[in-house]
């Protein structure tokens, strides 16, 4: 279970439009055989550099069709495919913690949108990166409130 906040081109239907691009008939999702269209490698380095100067240390790798860069301190992990992106926090945090990481997770939204020029969407408070990022409080809650109903009672088996 992630916090996550979405990246599509700017052409491309919002993610609440996503059911209405299934039912058009050029959705195509038999594509399986066809080779994946790789992400913009220079759009990813740039994502990648200015990642490791707000994270520090980061793991990289480059799959067929994606690429995935992964904070293991945070849990951070930030993917790039052709057409979409995405940043996941893990919902770990609460309280303090949640506010710091979910600074940290905006400033990485947005370098995701600065350098592939994507749309970012944090649906869970149902604004833009760039507005719910100025209304950090909103995520927060979120987390304060996952972590009380769902992290904390795991922990306790």
């Amino acid at each position: 279970m992630s916090y996550d906040l979405t990246f599509l081109l700017k052409d491309s239907a919002s993610p609440s439009d996503a059911e209405d691009v299934e039912d058009d008939e050029g959705w195509d999702d038999d594509d399986d055989d066809e080779a994946l269209e790789a992400p913009d490698g220079a759009a990813w380095e740039r994502i990648v550099e200015e990642s490791r100067s707000v994270l520090g240390d980061v793991n990289v790798r480059r799959h067929e069709g994606y690429f995935e860069l992964d904070h293991e301190p945070t849990g951070i992990q930030v993917s790039l495919y052709a057409d979409e992106a995405g940043v996941t926090v893990p919902y770990w945090y609460s309280g303090a913690e949640a506010a710091a990481i979910v600074r940290l997770m905006y400033q990485i939204g947005e370098i995701v949108e600065r350098c592939t020029g994507m749309a970012g969407r944090d649906e869970q408070v149902g604004l833009p990166v760039a507005d719910a990022a100025g209304r950090p409080q909103l995520a927060v809650a979120i987390f304060n409130h996952v972590s009380g109903t769902v992290v904390q009672p795991q922990a306790e088996e």
